[in-house]
């Protein structure tokens, strides 16, 4: 029921001269809308175009720059690196050359150290005997002090 009066005051209002001609208002308002809408955007089109092609160049520029300075710094990694390979051989061969030298050394060391020591095992040997014999001496007499020693001690403990 309340949806057939609410159709009646549809209709009704629907034929009334003053909602036809806020109607035909409404249509006229929205094309003028449309119509400025159009406007609108070309003229930001307009404005906006020298904007967006100037900073489309400058993009393009921020990108040649980068990608030369990343082949500048391609070219200075290898550069480096080979540098780097260049000093690591020389100081393998300088490492090489530093062992050889030592080995050189050491074997002339030996040799002189061998002859020193056949040169003296000689006189070593003479020496050794007199001390053997100075050692046994040596040991009688501290034996013989020990024992009197011994004497005195139990003389004076009875």
């Amino acid at each position: 029921m309340a949806t057939l009066t609410f159709q009646k005051i549809l209709s009704n209002l629907s034929h009334n001269p003053n909602v036809q001609k806020l109607k035909s208002n409404f249509n006229q308002l929205s094309v003028e809308l449309k119509k400025k809408e159009t406007e609108l955007k070309k003229l930001i089109e307009k404005e906006t175009a020298p904007r967006i092609s100037l900073a489309l160049k400058k993009y393009h520029e921020v990108l040649k720059t980068l990608n030369n300075s990343e082949v500048k710094l391609e070219k200075e990694v290898t550069s480096a690196i080979s540098q780097i390979k260049k000093s690591a051989t020389n100081v393998e061969k300088n490492i090489v050359a530093y062992r050889k030298q030592a080995k050189t050394q050491v074997a002339k060391i030996e040799k002189s150290l061998f002859a020193q020591s056949k040169a003296a095992a000689p006189a070593a040997k003479a020496k050794s005997k007199s001390s053997a014999a100075a050692k046994k001496t040596t040991k009688k007499t501290a034996s013989a002090a020990k024992a009197s020693k011994k004497a005195a001690s139990k003389k004076t403990t009875h």
